[in-house]
């Protein structure tokens, strides 16, 4: 993603910075951005933020910010799961996943401004957005907001949710890696920024290639997409395939057990759908890395691209419940 060194007019910073000493940190106000908590926000809902960081320290000859930190920390866990007999005791413990570092960047600039759009949790829960920069001197400040998921899914054996995918998703900041486990598509530069990261290569299951008509699992990226194999080792890759289906969208929602989900994948299945079409019904197989756990489900193609920025790909996900504890 190639971010934005500019300077931003007071007014339109949110609220009041926060500050160590001369190193400042600014919400952007708008209504498009988010910047503070929000407690009723639509599973797989796609928010937008944007900060501004500017320092006045002096480091040698000139004020530099050295480091920008975007993290995410979900509770309870982002992965749907059966809940449960003892709510309980989950009630006082509830299970919640590794913080995640969504951009981690070094700095050399004054001001930095950084724009993420990001698609929120598709279960129930929150999710803790943390933003830190830090200058030459060691200042550092950090902002952060809280979003809140309620779903109506949780004593279902199955769970769904909707992906919105942008195309042509020819940009680094486009969403195109995605997590089938969760509902999570990422940007280019969180999965493959200059330093790889590899927790969200092993939550990557699938690739969407720019043309967002095909998709392709991450370890056989290479074969239809010039790649780097060198910046994704084969440990961090998820073996995901997919069988085409004779379900017609009825079925598809007739389907809502987990026995019933994990039968209609059969076979060896495909690494690669080339060209996905309204109205097709795949199963799949993902792999929870680096367990190697499979994880079954039914993607229902409800849109793809028609030429216009009206209009993108749009998967529907309805995935088998785990207990909790095989996790």
């Amino acid at each position: 993603m190639r971010f934005l060194l500019v300077v931003v007019s007071v007014f339109l910073l949110a609220g009041c910075a926060q500050v160590s000493g001369p190193l400042k940190l600014y919400f952007i106000s708008s209504a498009r951005f988010t910047s503070g908590n929000r407690a009723k926000v639509a599973a797989g809902d796609t928010l937008a933020t944007s900060l501004y960081a500017v320092t006045s320290a002096v480091s040698g000859q000139a004020a530099k910010l050295t480091n920008f930190r975007a993290v995410v920390t979900y509770s309870p866990r982002r992965e749907p799961f059966a809940y449960p007999a003892a709510l309980n005791l989950f009630i006082a413990t509830p299970p919640s996943d590794a913080e995640v570092v969504y951009l981690d960047t070094t700095l050399n600039a004054a001001n930095f401004l950084f724009t993420p759009v990001f698609g929120v949790r598709t279960t129930s829960g929150s999710e803790n957005w943390t933003f830190t920069a830090t200058d030459a001197e060691g200042n550092k400040s950090a902002r952060s907001f809280i979003t809140t998921v309620r779903y109506t899914d949780s004593l279902k054996l199955y769970h769904n949710y909707l992906l919105k995918l942008r195309v042509p998703a020819t940009k680094r900041s486009d969403r195109r890696f995605i997590d089938l486990k969760s509902g999570i598509a990422l940007p280019a530069y969180t999965v493959l920024g200059s330093v790889a990261n590899p927790t969200l290569q092993q939550l990557t299951d699938v690739v969407v290639l720019p043309n967002g008509l095909s998709l392709v699992s991450t370890d056989s990226l290479e074969l239809y997409q010039p790649f780097s194999s060198a910046r994704w080792g084969p440990g961090n890759r998820s073996t995901t395939r997919f069988r085409l289906t004779t379900l017609l969208p009825a079925d598809f929602t007739g389907t809502q057990d987990t026995t019933a989900i994990i039968n209609q994948f059969a076979g060896p299945g495909r690494a690669y759908l080339r060209t996905l079409a309204v109205g097709q019904v795949y199963a799949f197989q993902a792999h929870r890395l680096p367990s190697n756990k499979a994880v079954y489900g039914l993607m229902r193609v409800v849109s793809v691209p028609n030429g216009t920025t009206a209009v993108g790909l749009q998967l529907e996900i309805r995935l088998a419940k785990q207990p909790l504890l095989t996790l």
